[in-house]
């Protein structure tokens, strides 16, 4: 019985393993865009004079995208940690299924 539970838990964990590994590329993927504009706005920015409303707007937005970047690389430390965390459990279940499957292929004579 415990052979069967760990083959269905190590279907559980790859699933979610892949879903958040998924979700760590997707970060990846946001946070490239957003330097990319954060970097594109400082190349704006200096073709206006730093005290005009335009630049300071452009400044507003660097710092929120700045910002955003922050939450993203949180975001993406969390799913890295959980997808540590799963490999951990992979690990113990795998030598769960090993054991089931010796003793449920070992004779014991007497």
């Amino acid at each position: 019985m415990g052979l069967f539970i760990g083959i269905i838990r190590k279907i559980e964990l790859k699933m979610m393993k892949s879903t958040y590994q998924w979700q760590v590329h997707l970060i990846t993927r946001a946070k490239m865009t957003a330097t990319k504009a954060a970097s594109n706005l400082l190349q704006v920015g200096t073709d206006y004079e730093s005290d005009s409303l335009i630049a300071k707007k452009l400044q507003e937005r660097q710092y929120k995208l700045k910002i955003l970047e922050e939450k993203l690389d949180l975001q993406k430390s969390e799913l890295e940690a959980k997808i540590q965390m799963i490999n951990t459990e992979l690990q113990s279940n795998q030598d769960m299924i090993q054991s089931g499957i010796q003793e449920s292929f070992s004779y014991k004579i007497g």
